[in-house]
């Protein structure tokens, strides 16, 4: 007899044991009253069988009280069908969780952690996370005691995160992003990755404290008596070492944060001042690590260039502008070192995907070139398309397009730039008379701007009519400069790309 034969023959002895109730001595007390209900067990397989029992068998004294010769554990806190689940796999049967609903299956989780089965852990985060992901998503709050409050369910708590960081404004946008406790909102905020700027984040904290302090929305905060504010700054008081305010412009600070001066410590408003008046760093309150927002999945270029692409974007002066919350986020769409050389891979996972930029690595050590295309690749050429955003941001900042497609608003125009090793940086807009030229949209070329200011892997018919000596390369790259006033390189013609990246432009 084989051992897998064995196996089976003994899992249906156990399960013949449990549904028969055969010589039991340990009976559960289960859920609460009206609902009331017993179920038994044997402690000679829950010993064996779960870590708990084992422990609490052994810890039981000597003298514990038995009741009709049996052990009596009572458990408030589980339905009799979580209870008969947990007994059914601690006898060895196996369990069919497709036909189980997401909630419940969430209760089985804590139940299997809180009864220490641990690969029963491993395996329903698993299938909630690949089978159920919807509905994660769909009742994420529903995660947060499980994963925020509990530090086994590391599988799940990192798939909720993701999903925060993500998209951190539909996050804050739930109306029960304010049930959150004081600890649940502390290890929100301590989140690096979140993709929003901190005026947000403070706004929310804002929101969560107000809710516990209902009678002072209704008023202005120069109307609150020090008795009012001294109440508020206790609700806050948690929250601040966590807010990163030096991450946050004047401008916003101002709109955002001035008005609340009274309830934040004096200390810390005295630095923000001197940060943004002599832009020194503080010294009594530690610089957390940026947020994701401010992060770019790059190989190419760094968050500091990045951050000089998205002030070009909005039409700002890096020279001025420095440091300041970034309006853009940038999303990785396509990479040669994930895709390979691919016109196919470009078009497939860039076009209609709104604003994009293009960032370019040649053959010449730590020379960047790129640019920035304000509509979707794949549409026409014509920038005044209604259907070609300029960006694909979330419903509440899309923009009309009848009116931010006029190529007459001058952050509306496409840009060719380069980064070089010696920290130089330049960009260069579209000549106004060569506004239809902005950008090649063609299904056999690779990303195109201008006529042949910069053409990545051209279609060689489209090289003889513009001129170009075409090499037959998948990484091949040609510059001239024609339509756009800049230069991108020391000398005219083709060269080789290292590799080359395409983010989507999204508008924080």
């Amino acid at each position: 007899m084989n051992s897998l034969t064995l196996d089976k023959k003994i899992v249906k002895y156990t399960d013949q044991i449990y549904q028969n109730k055969l010589d039991y001595d340990v009976i559960f007390i289960l859920d609460q009253k009206p609902n009331v209900k017993k179920m038994f067990g044997h402690s000679f397989i829950l010993k064996v069988r779960s870590f708990y029992f084992k422990t609490i068998f052994q810890c039981t004294n000597k003298n514990y009280e038995l009741v009709k010769n049996c052990y009596q554990f009572t458990f408030p806190e589980y339905s009799f069908e979580i209870f008969d689940t947990i007994l059914k796999i601690i006898y060895g049967n196996e369990i069919n969780v497709s036909t189980m609903d997401s909630e419940f299956l969430l209760n089985l989780l804590e139940a299997s952690d809180r009864f220490k089965l641990f690969d029963k852990v491993d395996y329903l985060q698993s299938y909630l996370i690949e089978a159920r992901s919807s509905w994660i998503y769909d009742n994420i709050f529903k995660l947060i005691p499980t994963t925020f409050d509990n530090d086994n369910f590391h599988q799940l708590k990192s798939f909720v995160i993701d999903l925060i960081c993500k998209d951190t404004k539909w996050f804050l946008s739930l109306k029960q992003f304010n049930d959150l406790s004081e600890n649940q909102l502390i290890k929100f905020l301590q989140i690096n990755d979140l993709s929003i700027e901190e005026f947000h984040v403070w706004n929310a904290v804002l929101s969560w404290s107000f809710k516990r302090n209902v009678d002072l929305n209704e008023k202005k905060v120069i109307q609150w008596s020090n008795k009012e504010i001294d109440q508020f700054k206790i609700t806050l008081k948690p929250f601040i070492p966590f807010i990163r305010f030096f991450q946050i412009s004047s401008i916003k600070y101002w709109d955002y944060i001035h008005e609340f001066d009274k309830v934040l410590p004096e200390g810390l408003i005295n630095e923000i001042l001197e940060y943004y008046f002599k832009s020194s760093l503080p010294v009594n309150y530690s610089l957390l690590p940026l947020r994701n927002v401010r992060m770019i999945d790059s190989d190419i270029i760094s968050s500091v260039q990045a951050e000089i692409i998205t002030l070009w974007i909005g039409n700002k002066n890096p020279e001025k502008l420095m440091g300041l919350e970034w309006d853009f986020k940038f999303n990785l769409l396509y990479s040669t070192r994930k895709y390979g050389y691919s016109i196919k891979k470009f078009h497939e996972y860039c076009d209609n995907k709104g604003a994009t930029i293009v960032l370019v690595k040649t053959e010449i050590t730590d020379e960047i070139i790129g640019g920035y295309n304000p509509i979707s690749w794949g549409n026409d050429n014509n920038i005044e398309s209604v259907d070609s955003p300029r960006y694909l941001p979330d419903d509440d900042e899309l923009m009309d397009m009848e009116e931010n497609n006029n190529i007459s608003n001058n952050d509306t125009y496409a840009f060719l730039f380069f980064f070089n090793k010696n920290g130089k940086n330049k960009m260069g807009k579209i000549h106004s008379s060569d506004i239809s030229y902005f950008i090649h949209n063609c299904n056999d070329c690779g990303p195109c701007f201008g006529t042949t200011d910069l053409w990545i892997t051209p279609k060689e018919a489209h090289s003889d009519e513009h001129n170009i000596a075409y090499q037959p390369l998948s990484n091949f790259g040609y510059h001239r400069k024609d339509c756009y006033d800049i230069e991108l390189r020391e000398e005219p013609g083709g060269f080789q790309i290292v590799d080359y990246e395409i983010f989507q432009v999204v508008h924080v």
